[in-house]
């Protein structure tokens, strides 16, 4: 993208009413929920600290730290593969779906990974007729509009629920609401029966613990718990 096509894209972008609209109000619930939540651990500056200390320590020694995470992962009966780049990554994923599809199409239950925005993995697995739905409800709203996500933490951080109650009653035939309960009571009945045929469920992976081999997947949804356990074989993308 040229310098010229990025500035006139922040020139629509500030002018477009309902995205700045959108943004505001996610800042406004973003700080309030951060707030809150800082609230709830008195000594949340001490564990940040402590955290931030063992994130250094981790990439100071990463080959050590990541050999042990593999060897631990071999112990308990996980399959681990290595990538040394987008491409290899996505064959290995494609090498792992094909042997199940005998032929028909098959279908992956996503949780939200940023790993595999960046690849481009989505397209790439739809072109190979691989169904892949994101069960993130934001991730799914955006994939549903066929974008991208407009944020790491919050896909549909650009939409009001004037926009998600239109895409709804486009794409999922349901009368048009506003009412968030029903929007969400519309995914969530949808989603319910992905997770439950889904051939593959697919994860990114917040971070990985060498001691014992598992990965940590945070999510306050549960989709996260959904795609990890219900479908047959679980995919953990870790960056």
């Amino acid at each position: 993208m040229g310098v010229t096509s990025f500035r006139q894209r922040i020139v629509e972008s500030i002018e477009n009413e309902n995205l700045q609209t959108a943004l505001d109000n996610n800042t406004e619930r973003r700080l309030n929920g951060r707030a809150a939540a800082f609230e709830s651990i008195p000594d949340w500056r001490e564990r940040r600290q402590r955290a931030k200390q063992i994130r250094a320590d981790v990439i100071e020694r990463l080959d050590e730290y990541l050999e042990k995470f593999i060897a631990k992962n071999k112990e308990n009966g996980v399959i681990v593969h290595r990538a040394k780049d987008a491409g290899e990554a996505i064959q290995i994923i494609l090498e792992i779906a094909k042997p199940i599809s005998n032929s028909r199409k098959i279908r992956i239950a996503k949780s939200k990974s940023m790993v595999s925005e960046e690849i481009s993995l989505n397209h790439i697995l739809e072109k190979e007729n691989i169904e892949v739905v994101e069960t993130d409800l934001g991730e799914y709203i955006v994939q549903l509009r066929h974008e991208r996500p407009s944020h790491i933490i919050t896909p549909a951080a650009h939409l009001r629920k004037e926009q998600v109650a239109e895409l709804f009653h486009e794409k999922l035939g349901i009368p048009y609401t506003v009412d968030i309960p029903t929007l969400t009571a519309t995914a969530r009945k949808i989603l319910r029966e992905v997770f439950l045929t889904a051939d593959i469920g697919f994860s990114g992976v917040n971070f990985g613990v060498a001691e014992t081999g598992g990965v940590c997947v945070i999510t306050n949804e549960g989709n996260g718990r959904m795609v990890t356990t219900i479908p047959p074989v679980h995919i953990a993308l870790m960056g």
